[in-house]
């Protein structure tokens, strides 16, 4: 089966089942067309070696040199590509994130999500800490993270805080998805089109989307 029609199908199971690694994993294959998903959680596994300390810190102390955001190519498609970031050692806020919740989850420390506009981040689910793996594993208290959203917006917005909620697994997955949407809606690269098609139409989420699926997979036949 494609890597994308399994990906649609984690998505479409039990909700207990849908894990960040395997389900990262397939979405970079649906793209690629090469499913690494052992050797992403091999690799993953070993990060989690790494880690000293059961904590926060101790997570991102085990990412720090080993792993960075991508502030040369920021756009570059495999910086959403789980098995690529683990590869190269470069990534999105949003797939950096992703390594330290699973990281996390490995050595029984619970970090999730932060979906901040324009930034992804992580949070101790204990207490109200926040870490940044693009920037180096920063660690930020809230008011922190305010002073960061302004530098990356501007004074003019208003912090919004709904901002510091936790997003679930399926929101994250599908602002992966929109990064490469965006990546990928201007060209004409088929199996791009194709994965886009299957994965964002296994979300009930994305509904609205069906008629544009359809037209990116007749244009395709």
């Amino acid at each position: 089966m494609d890597p994308a029609a399994r990906f649609a199908d984690l998505v479409n199971g039990p909700p207990t089942a849908l894990q960040l690694d395997r389900a990262c994993a397939l979405l970079a294959a649906g793209f690629t067309g090469v499913d690494r998903s052992d050797e992403v959680l091999r690799r993953l596994d070993e990060l989690a070696g790494r880690v000293d300390d059961r904590s926060l810190d101790g997570v991102l102390d085990a990412m720090r040199g080993r792993l960075a955001g991508n502030r040369t190519d920021y756009y570059d498609p495999r910086n959403s590509f789980l098995d690529a970031v683990l590869e190269r050692g470069l990534g999105l806020p949003i797939t950096l994130s992703v390594v330290a919740i699973e990281v996390g989850r490995r050595v029984d420390v619970p970090l999730v999500g932060i979906g901040l506009p324009s930034h992804f981040l992580v949070r101790d689910g204990a207490q109200e800490r926040y870490g940044d793996p693009f920037h180096d594993g920063a660690r930020l208290d809230r008011a922190g993270v305010v002073a960061a959203w302004h530098r990356l917006v501007g004074d003019g917005h208003a912090f919004d805080e709904l901002h510091l909620t936790p997003v679930s697994e399926r929101t994250i997955l599908i602002r992966m998805l929109n990064n490469l949407r965006g990546v990928y809606q201007r060209t004409s690269h088929p199996r791009a089109r194709f994965a886009l098609s299957v994965m964002r139409g296994a979300f009930v989420e994305l509904a609205h989307e069906q008629a544009e699926h359809a037209r990116w997979v007749q244009h395709l036949n």
